[in-house]
């Protein structure tokens, strides 16, 4: 599920993880008030996610979304949905140490320079058709999150976190707080499928980043 933060400049910030948009902080859409996603350099941006302990990103779990549509045609929307890397740079995890509570771990992750040239080219793509059809044309950029689990669940509450980072000197944004995700399961996807175990997918590739553990 995804939830928009608000229309922002010329393409909208979107926060996708299984949430409503009540988890948004007023304190990160007042923040983000002034971004512009269409001119944003894909180099500077960063996610995190912070997840109970025995959970941890399913590999390839973590996305980039972006995309475009005119009004009346969002079912037709325009996308692009690109797997982030995870990243245990000192500069990407150091600003994160003072997120870490006890019981939980946290990763970050940066987009690929493979996908710069993709991202790009749908930044030029949505001002083009933005500049021909000014008013009419919206866009959306989200992170998204899939986890998965080593041995049983946990009792209690399984909080997650969701970060944004926009500018490599800025600090990270929370963008999706404290979801449990006991809550997020449905009828159509009980717990059990929304974090399945984690023996289920090939060994992640990435090492586990843990911040002030």
């Amino acid at each position: 599920m995804s939830c928009i933060v608000r229309r922002l400049s010329s393409l909208a910030l979107a926060a996708a993880m299984l949430a409503a948009c009540s988890h948004v902080p007023v304190s990160t859409m007042w923040a983000l008030r002034s971004f512009d996603a269409a001119s944003v350099d894909p180099a500077a941006l960063r996610a995190a996610v912070r997840l109970p302990e025995s959970f941890e990103p399913q590999k390839g779990g973590v996305t980039l979304k972006i995309g475009w549509w005119r009004d009346g045609e969002e079912k037709s929307k325009h996308e692009l949905t690109l797997a982030l890397k995870e990243t245990t740079a000192p500069e990407d995890v150091a600003p994160l140490a003072g997120e870490k509570t006890a019981g939980t771990r946290i990763y970050a992750f940066r987009v690929d320079p493979a996908d710069y040239a993709a991202i790009r080219a749908r930044q030029k793509e949505f001002l083009e058709e933005k500049a021909r059809d000014p008013g009419r044309t919206h866009g959306s950029f989200g992170v998204g999150a899939e986890a998965c689990r080593r041995g049983d669940f946990p009792q209690g509450p399984l909080l997650t976190t969701t970060y944004l980072r926009t500018a490599p000197s800025g600090p990270y944004l929370t963008v999706l707080k404290n979801l449990d995700m006991r809550e997020a399961a449905t009828t159509e996807k009980p717990l059990d499928q929304l974090v399945p175990p984690c023996e289920k997918f090939a060994n992640r590739a990435e090492t586990p980043m843990v911040v002030n553990r």
